[in-house]
Order: C-alpha cells, then structure tokens, then sequence
C-alpha cells in the first residue's frame, strides 16, 4: 500500500541538505510523488498566515504520516508547530527524526531540542474536544494558534480513549509520549524509515 507523507522541518535543513537525505531514500524507494513537505510554501511567507494556514492545510490532504525532521533549531518554529498539530487534528500517524547527525553540507550540528518534547494536548473529561498546549518559558500555555478541536467535527482516532492506552480522558501528554522519535543515522534511518512510516501509519488506524 502506497503511502504518502508530508515533511515538516526548518528550511535551513534544506540548505544544508539534512532533508535532502531522507527525502531522497523515500523518493529511491517509493516515488516522487508521495510525499509534499514545507519547501513549497517557504517563498510564500510574505503573503500573510491565511495563505501559509491553506497551503499546509492543502499539502496535508491525501497523507497519512507526518515526519518531522529535527535539526539543531527546528523546536519553537511556529509552522513546524503548526503542522505538527493540524496533523494530529487530521489523524495522521506522527514521528519525530533527528537529522544532526547526517553530515550535510555543514557538516554534523548540534542535537536540537524535539517539537514533540515542546508540544501537549490534553482531551476534555467528557471526551467532546481536544485542547493543545506549547511549551513556553518552561510554562504550558495554550497552543495560540489552534487552541482546540472538536470531536464532533474530526474523524481523528485520537479521540478514542482507547488510543490513549486506557488513561482517562482529561490526562495531560506531550506529543512525544504518544508518538515517537528517531535518530536518521543511530536508528539506521537508511534501512528503516520505510518501517517508522508504516508503523506510525498503522498505528494511526491509517
């Protein structure tokens, strides 16, 4: 089964070719066009939030797994952030990779910190809506640029209780304790990216 996926990362991985790694061995494996990530809206920053809102909400459409590529200064980015959270509003299966090791053309960069670590959620105690939070000054707050989702209105597995492994509804989490995260070089990313796709996939109900 064909999967498709959307990248999230900093542009600057993309001029130190960090991203290019991984993109390139899901092209080699799979093919071109099953994957969309942030480089096509980078030149359209300059065109307000609105148009930056539809084009990751357009580049969302049609995949199943988001794969967050971590470099050295990828946490806090606010449309890193945001697509990591429209994509679990959308119900993809998400992951996290760190991408500092790979040598790029900067060669190795320090380990940034993981968006996952940096982003929370919570869903209400009767189950009707999902609340999002980001880690500020060592403080939660809500997340400003999506605060909350509603059940009634998604499709998402992530409002099944069951999903969340038996916990209570009204239980606080990070992203990362619900999903996980990678190194593309220590976890042998070459050989098993496909793997960490189809796992999160499944895991998604996707």
């Amino acid at each position: 089964m064909a999967r498709y996926v959307f990248f999230s990362f900093s542009y600057d991985d993309v001029k130190n070719f960090k991203v290019n790694i991984v993109r390139n061995n899901w092209v080699a494996k799979n093919n071109a066009e099953t994957f969309v990530d942030g480089s096509i809206w980078e030149k359209s920053k300059s065109k307000g939030e609105k148009v930056l809102r539809g084009l990751i909400a357009d580049g969302l459409k049609g995949t199943s797994v988001t794969a967050v590529l971590v470099g050295e200064n990828t946490a806090n980015r606010r449309w890193v952030n945001y697509e990591i959270v429209k994509s679990f509003e959308k119900g993809n299966g998400i992951i996290a990779v760190h991408i500092n090791r790979i040598k790029g053309r900067t060669g190795l960069t320090a380990r940034g910190q993981n968006p996952l670590d940096r982003l929370g959620f919570s869903i209400s105690s009767d189950g009707s809506k999902i609340y999002f939070y980001e880690l500020i000054d060592r403080k939660w707050k809500l997340y400003k640029d999506l605060p909350e989702i509603n059940n009634k209105k998604s499709n998402s597995i992530y409002f099944d209780s069951s999903w969340l492994g038996g916990n209570e509804y009204g239980e606080f989490f990070r992203f990362s304790d619900k999903f996980p995260t990678y190194c593309w070089i220590f976890d042998n990313g070459n050989k098993s990216f496909f793997d960490w796709i189809e796992e999160a996939a499944e895991g998604a109900g996707r």
